[in-house]
C-alpha cells in the first residue's frame, strides 16, 4: 500500500506542476481560443498544449478515483461525501469569489479595453453570465471547473461504488472494467458543458476499481515499454498533425484518442518504476498539490500581463513568466499552509 501511495502522490504532484507551462502556452495558441490573455500565435509553444491535452485531465480524475478508494477504506460514504463537500466546496466558492475575478478582469482589460479598477470590475463579473469562459469579463468557472466536476463525480460515484462492492464474480468485474474503458474512450469527444464529463466519470471509477489494485499495476508493468512507445508515438503524431499539418483529420483523431487511452497505462508504469519514494519535500508537495492547482492560474495570467507592460517581447515573456509564476505560486502555497484560516479556505487538513 505504501509503495503505491508514494508514486501515486508523486504522479499527482508532477501532473499538477505541468499546469503553469500549459497555461502559459495557451496565450500563444494557434486554434483561435481567446484565453484570458493572448499575445500572438506560436506553433512551438502551442505544441506544449497539444502534447499535454489528451491525457492530462483524464489522469487527474483517475488519480482522484484512486484517492477516493483509500478514503472510503477509512470512512463511511456519508462521511466521505461530507468531507468532499467541505474540502472541495469551500475552495470552490472562495476561488469563484476571489481568484477567478482576476482572470475575468485581465481578459476584459486585454480583449475589451476595460479601463476600470479590479474592484469596480466585480460588478461586471457577478452580473455578466454568458458562456462562463470569462473571456468577455463575465462570471467564469475558469480552471475551477475541475473542482466543481470532481465534487459531482465523487458524489455520483458513491452509487456505483455501492453496487461494485456487492459484485463477487471476478468475471463480472472484468466485464465492468472493459465496459468503463470502452465508454471512456467512446465519449472522449462528447463534451456537455465543453468537457468530456462522461469520460472523466469513467476514468474516476476505473481509478477506484482497477488502478487502486497494485497487482493490476504490476501486471500492466510487464508491457511497460509497449505502452510507453505507443503512447509517445501517438502523442507526438497527434500534435504534429494538429499544429503543423492541418490535414488527415481521421488519423489526427485516432492519434488523439490513442494518446489518451495509452497515456494513462504508460504513465502509471513509469510512475511505478521511477516515483516510488517519499521524503519531506515530496510529501509536502503532494499535500499542497490541490492548493497549487487553485492558485496557479491567476498568478500565471497576472505575471504575463504585468511583464507584458514592460515592453518585453512576447516570446521572452513566456520564459520570464514561467520563472516568476513558478516561484510566486510555490511561495503562496507555502504561505497558505502556515495559517489555519487559509488552510480552511483551500481545503487543507489542519
Amino acid at each position: 500500500m505504501n509503495k503505491r501511495l508514494n508514486y501515486i502522490d508523486n504522479m499527482r504532484t508532477l501532473t499538477v506542476s505541468l499546469l503553469i507551462i500549459y497555461h502559459l502556452a495557451m496565450a500563444y495558441n494557434t486554434w483561435g481560443e481567446a484565453n484570458y490573455i493572448f499575445f500572438n500565435e506560436n506553433k512551438i509553444l502551442s505544441l506544449i498544449v497539444v502534447l499535454i491535452s489528451p491525457w492530462f485531465m483524464p489522469l487527474m480524475f483517475l488519480l482522484a478515483g484512486i484517492g477516493a478508494y483509500y478514503s472510503l477504506k477509512k470512512r463511511s460514504v456519508s462521511v466521505f461525501i461530507k468531507e468532499r463537500l467541505v474540502r472541495l466546496g469551500i475552495p470552490l466558492v472562495f476561488g469563484l469569489a476571489v481568484l477567478n475575478p482576476i482572470l475575468s478582469y485581465i481578459a476584459d482589460v486585454t480583449h475589451n479595453d476595460y479601463s476600470g479598477s479590479i474592484l469596480s470590475h466585480y460588478s461586471v463579473y457577478f452580473t455578466r453570465f454568458t458562456d462562463l469562459s470569462g473571456y468577455d469579463g463575465g462570471f467564469t468557472l475558469g480552471h475551477l471547473w475541475f473542482i466543481a466536476v470532481l465534487i459531482v463525480i465523487s458524489i455520483l460515484s458513491c452509487l456505483f461504488i455501492k453496487l461494485f462492492s456487492k459484485m463477487k464474480s471476478n468475471k463480472c468485474k472484468n466485464i465492468l472494467y472493459c465496459f468503463l474503458a470502452i465508454i471512456a474512450v467512446a465519449t472522449f469527444d462528447i463534451k456537455p458543458l465543453g468537457k468530456p464529463i462522461i469520460t472523466y466519470l469513467c476514468v474516476f471509477l476505473l481509478g477506484y476499481c482497477l488502478f487502486s489494485n497494485q497487482e493490476f499495476i504490476c501486471k500492466l508493468a510487464k508491457y511497460k515499454w509497449l505502452f510507453v512507445i505507443a503512447f509517445i508515438t501517438a502523442d507526438i503524431t497527434n500534435a504534429i498533425l494538429f499544429i503543423f499539418v492541418g490535414r488527415f483529420e481521421v488519423l489526427n483523431n485516432i492519434c488523439n484518442y490513442s494518446a489518451f487511452a495509452l497515456g494513462i497505462p504508460a504513465l502509471f508504469c513509469l510512475g511505478n518504476d521511477c516515483l516510488d519514494f517519499a521524503d519531506s519535500i515530496s510529501m509536502r508537495c503532494s499535500r499542497l498539490s490541490y492548493v497549487f492547482y487553485i492558485v496557479h492560474f491567476p498568478v500565471v495570467v497576472l505575471c504575463q500581463y504585468f511583464i507584458s507592460l514592460t515592453g518585453i517581447g512576447t516570446t521572452a515573456n513566456f520564459f520570464v513568466s514561467f520563472v516568476a509564476s513558478s516561484v510566486i505560486t510555490c511561495l503562496l502555497c507555502l504561505a497558505i499552509d502556515t495559517n489555519s484560516v487559509t488552510k480552511l479556505l483551500f481545503g487543507l487538513k489542519k
